[in-house]
Formats: structure tokens, C-alpha cells, sequence
């Protein structure tokens, strides 16, 4: 908002006339009076025309419009008719806090599961530690599935992973298999029939970017290793990446691109690593963009500046698939509607044959 300041005019004071006993001298000061008086006046009325000026306020500036998206909004009915054959049905979701969820909605899971028929589920910061587990699984209403969780043993409340299986995995492994990378609780890859399903928290760059060099020059390059491993290793199987992996990696991908270009997740050493590392190294397609190009679609709104009503977002989770299940992914999309953290729950349905 701009300041308006007043500057009051001077007055003028008219000056004493030089007393002089010249005749003409004489005869001249009450006209040089008299135009000093007027002047005077004139000065008086223009300073108070300038206060009454400076008093009168300006018109106040209208907001900015906000900017147009870059495409059309991403909307569910986007989204192709149910496919009744045999799928694969996942859920994914950064719920800020398992337990804070489920104090906010103990059946938000439980809804979700049933409305969209899953097969698994999968949680990112879940911020529990062991002993807290089986009393969230059970207050969230899915005992009778298998659960993994992977939970940070660096901080308390901090970060940790979850992913729940309708049906046994074949095999499980929490974590990369890689000690300086395993302590915060960030990866689960459980195996099923045909393919592995990978649930990642990749680590966000920090306030001042204090860990964008361990991110992009150490973590990224370690899970696209891991990501290799479970396709090429021995009784390797394509790859279903899915979480928060806290990078935009498109300028469509968030509301404000050029205003975010030091900030963590849009940074171009991230973005650039993303690509490099996860779909290229990882071979992995991103399915929400394949299916939606150039669609608009955010995953994660602040909680400040009304920014989910507003429609000022990031798209920070994903699913990837490799190439060879790139053809068989019928939907791939995000519940905008459903509230409970500051990220929203994003799904997938991947064709079986």
C-alpha cells in the first residue's frame, strides 16, 4: 500500500517597508503594500488548496487479478469411465501426521479404500515411531490388512513411511539398503505378483536450501540405483514409484514459477536431477502428465494464504511407472476434494493384462 504524505505550503509574511523621507519613496510604499498583501494571500490560498489537496484521499489500488493457470484445471470429471477388468488400484497420500489424521477423521482411510475399491495404500509422513502402530492401524479401521511401516529412528515425529496391502506382498524392503540413506524412514518397496510398488519421502531441500547438495548430489542418485536394482536384479519386476517426491518438475507443475526459483522443490539443481535420476536414469514415465498434458494439476497447498481455495498449489507427489507398464495406466488422478492435510490423496489404476 502506498503512503500519501501533505506538504503544507508557506505562508508568505509581507516585509516592512524601508522608512524613507523621500517623497516618491514615500508615495510608493502603500502600492508595494498592497501587492505584498495580495501576494500574501494568494500564498495562503494556495497552502491551504495544497493541505485540502493533501487531505482528500487517493483512491485506493485494486487488487491484482490473480493470473490464469497455464492450462485447464484438473477436475475429476477428467477422469475415463471405471474399468471393470482386472487392475491394480492404489492410493497415495502425504497425511501430514497418521495420527493427526485420524484424530481429525478415523475413517478417512477406511472411506477412501471402500469408495475407490483399492488394493494398497500408501502413507508419507506419517510421523510415528514403532510402538505407535498397531494402535493407529486399528483406530483406522484396517487390521485385517498387511501393513508396513518404516519409521524414522533419527528424530522422533519425524518424516516415516507406510504402505497397506490388501493381499500378502511376495516380499518386503524397508528401505534402500544403504545406512546413511535408511534413518529417517523414507522408503517402503513391497513386491507383488507382477511388479514392485516403491512408497517414497524424498527428502525436501530445507529452509535455505541447507541440504539441496545431499539431496540432488547423494539421495537422488542412491534411490535411482535402488529403483534400477528392483527392475534389473535378480527376479527384477517393473516399478511403481509413488509418494511425496518434493520437486515440481515442470513450471506447470506450480503456481508461481518465477517466484520459486530458489525455493526448495523448484529449484533447477532439483528439477534437473529429477529428470536426470528418476525418469531418466529409473527409466520411470510420469503417468498424471502422460494422461494429462498440460492440465493443471496440484498436489500440496500451503495452509496460508487460502491457498487450496485459490488454487495455489504444487505438484510435489506422483506415480510413475516404467515404460513397459506406461500403456497399461487407465487412470491416473488427484482428489482435490478430499481434505485432512495439506497435500491431497492422488491415485492410480493400472490395467493387469
Amino acid at each position: 500500500m502506498g503512503k500519501q504524505d501533505a506538504e503544507e505550503g508557506a505562508k508568505l509574511t509581507p516585509s516592512r517597508p524601508k522608512k524613507d523621507a523621500g517623497v516618491a519613496e514615500a508615495a510608493a510604499q502603500p502600492a508595494s503594500e498592497g501587492a505584498e498583501a495580495a501576494a500574501a494571500a494568494n500564498g495562503e490560498a494556495a497552502a491551504n488548496g495544497d493541505a485540502a489537496a493533501a487531505e482528500k484521499p487517493k483512491p485506493k489500488r485494486k487488487p491484482k487479478e490473480p493470473k490464469p493457470p497455464p492450462g485447464p484445471l484438473y477436475d475429476v470429471s477428467m477422469r475415463p469411465p471405471r474399468f471393470e477388468g482386472p487392475a491394480h488400484r492404489f492410493l497415495s497420500w502425504n497425511v501430514a501426521g497418521f495420527r493427526a489424521l485420524i484424530k481429525k477423521d478415523a475413517e478417512a482411510l477406511k472411506k477412501l479404500v471402500a469408495l475407490e475399491q483399492l488394493d494398497a495404500v500408501c502413507l508419507q509422513e506419517t510421523k510415528l515411531q514403532e510402538r505407535d502402530v498397531e494402535k493407529i492401524v486399528q483406530e483406522a479401521g484396517l487390521t485385517d490388512w498387511h501393513v508396513t511401516f518404516n519409521c524414522s529412528t533419527a528424530k522422533k515425529g519425524y518424516s516415516g513411511t507406510a504402505t497397506l496391502c490388501r493381499e500378502k506382498p511376495l516380499s518386503i524392503r524397508v528401505g534402500m539398503g544403504v545406512e546413511a540413506h535408511d534413518d529417517e524412514g523414507r522408503v517402503v518397496a513391497v513386491e507383488l505378483s507382477d511388479l514392485w510398488l516403491v512408497n517414497v519421502y524424498v527428502p525436501n531441500s530445507g529452509e535455505g536450501l541447507k541440504r539441496l547438495d545431499y539431496r540432488v548430489g547423494e539421495w537422488d542418485k542412491a534411490f535411482a540405483h535402488f529403483l534400477k536394482e528392483l527392475q534389473q536384479g535378480p527376479g527384477g519386476k517393473p516399478v511403481v514409484l509413488t509418494g511425496d517426491l518434493n520437486c515440481a518438475h515442470c513450471e506447470i507443475d506450480i503456481h508461481n514459477p518465477k517466484g520459486n526459483l530458489r525455493s526448495a522443490g523448484f529449484t533447477q539443481e532439483e528439477r534437473d536431477s529429477f529428470g536426470q535420476q528418476v525418469l531418466g536414469h529409473a527409466g520411470l514415465v510420469d503417468s498424471f502428465r502422460q494422461q494429462h498434458p498440460g492440465v493443471v494439476g496440484y498436489t500440496y497447498y500451503s495452509y496460508r494464504f487460502n491457498a487450496r481455495a485459490s488454487n495455489r498449489g504444487w505438484r510435489l507427489d506422483y506415480f510413475l511407472v516404467t515404460s513397459d507398464l506406461a500403456d497399461k495406466v487407465h487412470d491416473s488422478y488427484i482428489l482435490k476434494e478430499i481434505t485432512g492435510s495439506d497435500h491431497v490423496p492422488l491415485g492410480l489404476v493400472l490395467r493387469k493384462a
